[in-house]
């Protein structure tokens, strides 16, 4: 009786280690990190969430190393315990770095408009400053004045276009790209602006 018993036993643990020994890979778990790994990159983590993408690829890495690692093992002695817990982990990463890109491009949407503003109101700023000096006679008479002004009058007519790329930018979301030619051109701007108010102050112009 005893002998059964032990034979009994001794199956049984047989077969608990080749249940274990030939689980197979969580296929299904592996399959969705991979599709939230793909909804971040279409959400544009790479480009506004750079930081959390990096750590939502890392977290992939580990994940394909360790199913690696397993997979080269005899069958008997495969786990994947762990690889459940890298794919979480790296599902949850990807899944930050989604919502991060979504705020940071809502962010870089805020910021981009904001400058663009700023570049049309110092655009509209000089504009006015040099409507006001074309109405003032003594700027006018001054033979220098007026050499300068055609040149200014030329530099302001140019940034309007440059205002129309730059709202282009901004429409096709580029918003990185159109926040860093506002503020380029802002910087163009501000020193004629500056130019202008002193000659304007200079001939007392109204």
């Amino acid at each position: 009786m005893r002998k059964n018993q032990v034979f009994v036993g001794a199956l049984l643990l047989v077969v608990a280690v080749l249940a274990v020994g030939c689980a197979k890979p969580p296929q299904q778990e592996s399959d969705g990190a991979k599709a939230a790994m793909t909804a971040a990159e279409q959400a544009e983590a790479p480009k506004y969430a750079a930081d959390a993408w990096d750590k939502a690829q890392q977290a992939m890495n580990a994940v394909n190393a360790e199913l690696e690692a397993q997979q080269a093992k005899f069958a008997l002695f495969r786990s994947y315990t762990k690889s459940k817990q890298l794919i979480a982990d790296a599902t949850n990463a990807a899944n930050a770095a989604k919502d991060a890109a979504v705020a940071g491009k809502e962010k870089g949407k805020t910021d981009a408009k904001a400058a663009i503003d700023a570049a049309k109101a110092s655009l509209d700023s000089a504009n006015t400053l040099l409507a006001d000096i074309e109405k003032c006679g003594r700027a006018k008479r001054a033979k220098e004045v007026k050499k300068d002004l055609e040149t200014v009058k030329g530099n302001l007519d140019s940034y309007k276009a440059t205002v129309t790329d730059i709202d282009s930018k901004f429409t096709k979301e580029d918003f990185f790209g159109a926040k860093a030619a506002a503020e380029t051109l802002k910087g163009q701007i501000d020193p004629i602006a500056k130019d202008l108010e002193g000659i304007k102050t200079k001939f007392k112009c109204t």
